[in-house]
């Protein structure tokens, strides 16, 4: 697969695309997926667990994150990866933290490599 640049990350990756196998969000990617892939799965993740602990559904989040119910949606579902501001809307609105801070540690190679 072909490298996207950082700054055509958003566009290009839908992270849902490099799930290998098991269940989105859940499930594997594959080895070769992007950073991009791995932040969507995570975000994916991080939301859905808020969502149940808050108990709101797409729309009521939507609303309270002054976002669409698409957009809520396609981040769960893996679908796109949203623009930064659009994960603090919905941090703000749930009161929680969804960013998965120091994902980048999990994306390094084993040293020696």
């Amino acid at each position: 697969m072909a490298v996207t640049a950082g700054w055509d990350m958003a566009r290009e990756v839908i992270p849902r695309e490099y799930l290998a196998e098991g269940e989105w969000p859940s499930g594997e990617l594959a080895a070769d997926a992007p950073p991009g892939a791995h932040l969507g799965q995570a975000l994916a993740k991080n939301l859905a667990a808020a969502m149940t602990q808050r108990g709101l559904s797409v729309r009521e989040l939507a609303r309270r994150a002054q976002a669409t119910h698409p957009t809520v949606k396609s981040v769960l579902d893996g679908t796109r990866l949203p623009a930064t501001h659009t994960v603090l809307l919905l941090e703000s609105a749930l009161g929680l933290p969804l960013y998965p801070a120091r994902l980048f540690e999990q994306l390094q190679p084993p040293v020696g490599d």
